[in-house]
């Protein structure tokens, strides 16, 4: 636990930015903090840390503050403040703290949300039941463009933290091997086999179930050499 304070100590403190923006397409909208009503964006909103941003089928919504600009293409979502540069460092800390969130209560239980969750365009095809417009896939669609819009660090950090709150979004292969693929290549050798290996309990096709092998296999040689 002190090792734990030290870093967060460590960690400086992120100064707030306004998010502006730049084009919005379609259906965008946004809340704000705990508020429950969803409004719609416009070319000149400005979100504060605490919004949530969403886009709806065939809408896009461009992001821009004084040091990040973000694309978000149709069916995501996205925390304000998950639109951040992170160092591996930083990466760690969130993940531990993850990890402690995750963590078995005495009475064991924990803080996670039982909502249920399902659905993306591509897990359509396994299960009919999944809806591509589905809040918790949404909130993965919109890590893998945090990702893409080179934000891989807080991309991690938010789809743990979906996969803590949506449960069922876990049970997603493809969301889950690239998630764990961010973590191979920033050298997290143990943090990404802990999430190979929880993986590799899911149903794979072939090429999921080669891939996961694969890396698997190539996680332990390094860590055996190391």
């Amino acid at each position: 636990m002190k090792t734990f304070l030290i870093l967060l100590l460590a960690v400086p403190l992120i100064v707030a930015q306004d998010f502006t923006v730049t084009e919005a397409n379609g259906d965008v909208k946004y809340r704000t903090g705990t508020s429950e009503e969803w409004l719609e964006v416009r070319e000149g909103t400005v979100f504060r840390s605490d919004d949530f941003v969403t886009t709806e089928a065939k809408s896009s919504v461009r992001i821009k503050s004084s040091k990040n600009i973000i694309n978000l293409q149709e069916l995501t979502a996205v925390s304000i403040s998950s639109i951040k540069a992170m160092s591996t460092d930083e990466l760690l800390l969130a993940l531990a703290m993850e990890d402690m969130i995750n963590a078995p209560k005495p009475n064991g239980k924990n803080n996670s949300s039982n909502t249920a969750v399902y659905g993306n365009k591509e897990g359509q095809n396994k299960n009919p039941e999944m809806k591509a417009d589905n809040f918790g896939i949404k909130r993965l669609n919109g890590a893998m463009q945090l990702a893409k819009n080179g934000f891989k660090e807080s991309s991690v950090v938010f789809a743990k933290e979906t996969y803590r709150k949506y449960p069922d979004t876990k049970q997603i292969s493809s969301y889950r091997i690239f998630f764990a693929d961010i973590l191979y290549e920033k050298g997290l050798y143990e943090e990404a086999l802990g999430e190979y290996l929880d993986i590799a309990k899911l149903q794979l096709n072939k090429e999921d179930k080669f891939k996961v092998e694969s890396q698997t296999q190539n996680i332990n040689k390094i860590l055996l050499n190391n």
